[in-house]
């Protein structure tokens, strides 16, 4: 029978934030058996999103990118469940598990909200339906084999300009992810396409759609620039200050009435809150929990947020911090040690939470990158080498630095792996062919 003086910490969210804090918690209360702690997240690992464009590309195994989340706790209990209510006055947590159905209600004493986000697609037309999206392991294998399957369909294809259409590939966002992806994308494409002796290289396209007047607004415009005419050399298209109305299974179609005709929109145009999250009162109207420097939820004593879910505000800028992997890390540690100091009923070991970018870093493919680190900026293979080897000293455990490292030093002598998983493909249709072939 449960110990029912012991004090319940329940964690919702297995991605940085959520696994920091439980990590830190255990930490602090390793001796101690009176403090439950429980992690709950829809996957049973942690996804190194920043590598998933990799994955895309073949660079990458993909299981390297994915550490277990058991793996990395040590006391703490983790549980593979689904969250669908929050009960923050009666301090339930309703769940369910995806495959069984079976639901489960999990009561807490300490709740720590880490969900994360979403893919957003700002009510655009078919674009939930039509497009690719990359916030997982499964959208990286998943996009992967559709654009195998796409070079294969055009070898088949005798029309050029169905052929033409097979390999236009249009990502919509031209932010740090969207340039990424596409910047992988475009590598990938321009390897793949020697294999297939009917495919002409003119006939191959990455195509970057964004609504803004440059490339990475994360980045300096010195560097977004510089980004922009590298990419533009390798033979990628931009279409900046362009607006996308709507997609569907053969094309991308702009506000101003013109399209691009495309089976393959990948989708990179932002996030969105997840609903369970938006539903809550003390949500505001872009689906965003308020807190105070502690993190701590108004009104609601013993419930934090952080990470994408939360707006945490900045004492230096008076903005809310943005929605950063280095950020959600510090983050979950500090409200690990601002939670512990509650259960001790401690106010005084309370401390906000104050952290300073320490710099941004682009990978653009073909062994180039730029780089912002506390406002030195530098581009080019310096800076490749300088994400390499910050993001593999960030990589949760030993054994994945290993394998991501083997996977990285093959990849500059081996080619790339064009070997097309078509069981992935299931639960989404190929394109129709068209009538003209």
């Amino acid at each position: 029978m449960a110990d029912t003086t012991s004090k319940r910490v329940l964690i919702l969210g297995g991605g940085f934030a959520g696994l920091e804090a439980a990590e830190t918690l255990e930490k602090i209360f390793a001796e101690k058996d009176d403090v439950e702690i429980t992690l709950v997240s829809k996957d049973n690992y942690l996804v190194f999103t920043s590598m998933l464009a990799e994955v895309v590309s073949s660079s990458i195994e993909a299981k390297h990118v994915v550490i277990p989340l058991r793996e990395c706790l040590k006391r703490a209990t983790f549980k593979e469940l689904e969250v669908q209510s929050l009960d923050l006055k009666k301090k339930v947590v309703g769940c369910y598990h995806f495959h069984t159905c079976e639901t489960f209600d999990l009561e807490y004493d300490y709740l720590i909200l880490a969900m994360g986000s979403i893919t957003g697609y700002h009510n655009i037309t078919g674009a939930e339906e039509y497009s690719f999206p990359l916030k997982n392991l499964a959208d990286a294998m998943v996009l992967r084999s559709h654009i195998i399957d796409m070079f294969e369909r055009a070898d088949l294809e005798q029309d050029p300009d169905v052929r033409k259409r097979l390999l236009t590939f249009a990502v919509v966002g031209g932010g740090y992810t969207g340039i990424e992806v596409a910047a992988e994308l475009n590598d990938f494409v321009s390897f793949s396409k020697r294999y297939y002796k009917h495919v002409k290289a003119d006939e191959v396209k990455v195509i970057v759609v964004d609504p803004g007047d440059r490339i990475m607004h994360e980045m300096s415009e010195g560097l977004a620039e510089y980004g922009l005419k590298l990419l533009k050399k390798r033979g990628m298209e931009f279409r900046l200050q362009t607006r996308v109305a709507g997609v569907t299974a053969d094309s991308v179609e702009i506000q101003d009435g013109d399209k691009i005709e495309t089976h393959t929109a990948i989708w990179a145009a932002g996030t969105a809150p997840q609903p369970v999250i938006a539903a809550l009162p003390i949500a505001d109207k872009h689906g965003r929990i308020e807190v105070n420097e502690y993190m701590e939820v108004a009104d609601y004593p013993g419930v934090w947020a952080l990470g994408d879910c939360a707006l945490i505000p900045d004492p230096h800028s008076g903005k809310p911090y943005p929605p950063t992997a280095q950020h959600a890390i510090r983050e979950g540690a500090r409200v690990g040690h601002n939670v512990a100091a509650a259960i001790r009923e401690k106010d005084d070991e309370k401390r906000p939470f104050v952290f300073q970018t320490q710099g941004m870093l682009a990978p653009l493919g073909h062994k180039s990158a730029v780089a912002d680190i506390k406002g030195i900026k530098f581009s080019g293979f310096f800076a490749w080498l300088m994400w390499r080897a910050i993001y593999l000293g960030k990589l949760p455990g030993w054994d994945r630095k290993i394998r991501v490292s083997i996977d990285w030093f093959l990849d500059m002598f081996l080619p790339k792996d064009i070997i097309q998983l078509k069981f992935l493909m299931k639960g989404r249709q190929s394109p129709p062919k068209d009538d003209a072939s």
